[in-house]
């Protein structure tokens, strides 16, 4: 199984869902710019955003243990 997602950035003006303005906004998207992500099924984890942030789990259970531990930064490409 293949999941292939795209993502586009806004910039909002005023509000944003989770402040003050009851979620109210005045925000652009733009087309031209976009984060994506491609999964793969695989019988193991493997996360390889930079070459700083090189892991490789067994399972989802042993990520999730190993970032409540450590921590995890994330890094952005499109």
């Amino acid at each position: 199984m293949i999941i292939k997602r795209v993502a586009y950035p806004r910039a909002a003006l005023v509000g944003n869902p989770s402040d003050g303005y009851f979620g109210k906004t005045i925000a652009f998207a733009f087309s031209n710019f976009c984060a994506e992500v491609v999964l793969y099924e695989s019988p193991e984890l493997e996360i390889l955003p930079s070459e700083k942030d090189q892991s490789r789990f067994a399972n989802v259970r042993e990520l999730v243990r190993d970032v409540e531990m450590h921590g995890y930064y994330a890094a952005f490409a499109c």
